[in-house]
This record gives structure tokens, sequence and C-alpha cells, in this order.
């Protein structure tokens, strides 16, 4: 539930929750650092641009319901879809421009945000919990990616490619990856990508051995055009120092 009296932090939690899923998107849930597996393949880039439906599926027995996010990137350009508490948002991420925005579709208005001044401010004091600014989004990512990197490392990995697959129109190079860790547990990895889409992964499917709780992240609807105005805030938005909910 939105909390009132912090309503820039109830929309960064929005924020942070569609950034991850994105990022998490793109590849597996524990880093492996390079030159660990046993048996690398080179795997084959993503396109710099497109755009595509985002589901995320996970298999635990509860039977919840998919998460799903619309993405756009162009370059170090990004945009995200999705709907929190029937409202319809969205995030155009511009580093370029140093500044990101978040955009209420319903209302026609939209936050800035200064990536420049939320940099500095996380060094000072990153912790979401003690912040109620739009500099918190950026302390709590960093604060997530530190969290992967101190993640315990696997003994050992091991890449393979399989079979290729059909998703769609598409033929995907399939590889699977299973890492081992210290207690003994094997997380697995498959990633599905397509080769006419410049190697985008179209499916990913993690889960444990032994077996508890199995994700399906897909890419769905995937197109190489983008609109113009794609990562621009329309001109008819207001400008607002937060978004009323």
């Amino acid at each position: 539930m939105l909390q009132r009296s912090k309503p820039h932090l109830a929309a960064l939690l929005i924020i942070v929750v569609a950034m991850i899923s994105v990022l998490l998107g793109n590849g597996c849930r524990k880093r492996v650092r390079p030159g660990e597996g046993e048996n690398e393949i080179k795997l084959a880039a993503e396109p710099d641009r497109y755009s595509a439906t985002i589901v995320r599926t996970i298999e635990d027995g509860r039977g919840r319901a998919p998460s799903i996010i619309r993405e756009f990137r162009s370059g170090e350009q990004r945009r995200e879809e999705w709907t929190e508490q029937g409202h319809h948002l969205d995030l155009i991420w511009r580093p370029d421009l140093g500044k990101s925005y978040l955009l209420d579709l319903d209302l026609n208005v939209f936050v800035e945000i200064s990536l420049n001044d939320a940099n500095q401010s996380s060094h000072d004091q990153p912790q979401l919990h003690d912040r109620g600014s739009a500099d918190s989004s950026i302390g709590l990512v960093q604060a997530v990616d530190r969290a992967l990197d101190d993640a315990p490392s696997p003994d050992r990995v091991e890449t393979r490619e399989l079979l290729p697959a059909q998703i769609g129109d598409h033929v995907c190079n399939v590889y699977e990856q299973r890492a081992t860790f210290p207690d003994g547990h094997i997380e697995i990895t498959r990633t599905f990508r397509a080769s006419d889409l410049g190697g985008l992964a179209l499916r990913i499917e993690s889960e444990s051995e032994p077996a508890s709780v199995r994700v399906i992240t897909e890419r769905r609807d995937v197109s190489l055009d983008l609109a113009p105005d794609t990562f621009t805030v329309p001109a008819n938005f207001k400008k607002v120092d937060k978004l009323e909910r």
C-alpha cells in the first residue's frame, strides 16, 4: 500500500521495481565473473535499438499472476511502461541529459529527476528508508548492485550450448549455465537468443536444484522500429514536484 506521508518514496519503489525487472530480464540471477566458466561460450550482443514486452512468471505453486512491463531501448536511452494500482506509469531514462522522467499517463503529469544530483546524494546517504526525495532511487539501485557483487560466488560454472529452439517466428540459440555454489545448491539458467534479432534474449528460464522456484522471463512483441519521440516527454504533460496517488 502506498504511504501518503511519503509520496516520493512510493514512486521510487515503482521506479526501482521496473528497472530491476528489466535488468534481471537480461541475464541470470547470480553474477559470474569472467573466466569462471569451464566451457565459456561467447554470446551474441543484443540489438542497440528495439522495443518489447517483458513478461515475468514465477512458478512456486502459488499461482501468481505474471508481471508485465513494456520496454524500449536506443543506446543508453531506456523507457519502461507498466501499471501500478490502476495507474499507467512510464519511466524515461536519459543519461545523455543527466535526467530521468517519471510520468503518470492517466493524469498527463511528470516528475523530473536529476541523475547527477541523485548520484551525489547516494554517496552521502544511500539508504532508501532514510530519504523521501527522488535522489534515493539511484542509491537503491547502487545498493542492489553492491548486494549482487557481495553474493557468494559459485565454486564451478559450466556453460554449454543446447539444440536450437523455435520461439514464435524466431530460431533461437539456447545456452545453459549451471553454477554450483559452496552450500551444494545449483542454479540453472537457460537463455534463448534469437539469431535474427542480434542475439536478443527472448526467453530466460531460471531454477535451482533442489527445485523450489522457477522464474520464466519472456520478451514478446519485439520490434526494431521506434518512434522518434519515444524518449521524449509529451508536450502536453505538466511538470510537478511529485505524483499524487
